[in-house]
């Protein structure tokens, strides 16, 4: 489960107590031992009345049938361990967020939302972790102007980083949070790039949405660009253009994994890059840092064709994410 108790408590306590006295139930979907610790927590809550379990061996996730909408359910949370599982939980369901009913994965999160939690996490020792780096890029970012653009937002665990740190580190600052996002999961990878199948980490908008909520992310400053990057990034552009209006880049987060989303991305946000922006890749070493697949393969690709910029390393974080600072020549 996560690494705050407590948090999960208060997670399952606010997201239960939206439904009590609605006849309506909190479903949470899971694996043992991550189910055994959520049954615990609903106990000390005496929330049995407001939440149901469903736990589901972890051998049997391949042969398991998705599950059917119970009307009376109003939000799912899956509790699991590992990525994989984390998925395959997330698409038994599918018909849930067809439904319209958000889904969020509590495994692993929330984000920081507050200076003690940034600084336990900036603490830590070797790598950078993810909410660490969010707090340095802000701190970075002071003094230069524009929005936050992501790509690739799943349930929206980096944009709320994103936000906190940069409330906390530029009080009083309005910036955008824009996430452009199918909300149908990985699109696009080739048969070398090994990363999981193509709709794998598929979320909803409403899902998103209602996450940011509980990470306590206001929707005000949240805009998202909804569709296949073929669309709004291509076809489409100019409407999409036209929809964000004028704007810099103060940082672009790139998490596409697969190498043509990631392209198509670089190629959107090249008018708004200014010299100082940063580029942060969450794939960028993976693979073994292969050349020529994943969001690496993108970059290089991008450079070769827009020889007015260049890149300079800023930090790497995570396992294989790094963060660059773009340079324009002219």
């Amino acid at each position: 489960m996560a690494e705050d108790p407590q948090y999960v408590m208060h997670l399952i306590s606010r997201v239960a107590g939206l439904g009590a006295g609605k006849d309506s139930k909190t479903l949470i979907v899971g694996c043992p031992p991550a189910t055994q610790e959520v049954v615990q927590h609903i106990n000390e809550l005496h929330a049995q009345t407001f939440v149901d379990v469903v736990e589901i061996p972890t051998n049997d996730l391949s042969n398991q049938t998705p599950l059917e909408v119970d009307s009376k359910v109003h939000a799912v949370l899956i509790a699991a361990i590992s990525s994989k599982t984390m998925i395959e939980l997330g698409n038994l369901c599918s018909a849930y967020k067809n439904a319209g009913i958000p889904v969020v994965i509590i495994t692993g999160w929330p984000p920081p939302t507050n200076a003690e939690k940034f600084r336990f996490e900036s603490s830590k020792g070797g790598n950078l972790t993810v909410p660490a780096m969010f707090d340095l890029v802000a701190l970075y970012c002071r003094g230069l102007q524009g929005d936050i653009l992501e790509f690739g937002s799943f349930q929206g665990y980096t944009l709320q980083c994103a936000y906190h740190a940069f409330k906390r580190r530029q009080p009083g600052i309005k910036r955008r949070f824009i996430s452009f996002d199918s909300f149908a999961g990985i699109v696009g990878s080739k048969n070398e790039e090994k990363f999981f199948n193509d709709g794998s980490y598929a979320a909803s908008e409403t899902s998103f949405r209602f996450a940011n909520f509980l990470a306590d992310v206001p929707d005000e400053p949240v805009v998202t660009v909804e569709g296949s990057y073929a669309v709004t990034l291509n076809e489409e552009i100019d409407s999409t253009r036209k929809k964000l209006g004028p704007t810099k880049a103060a940082l672009v987060h790139i998490d596409c994994d697969v190498e043509v989303p990631a392209k198509l991305a670089l190629d959107f946000v090249t008018p708004y890059l200014q010299q100082g922006t940063l580029l942060m890749f969450d794939e960028y070493d993976a693979q073994y840092a292969n050349n020529s697949v994943g969001e690496r393969a993108a970059l290089r690709r991008w450079l070769g064709e827009n020889p007015d910029f260049e890149v300079e390393h800023y930090r790497s974080y995570h396992v294989a994410a790094r963060s660059l600072i773009v340079h324009r020549k002219s």
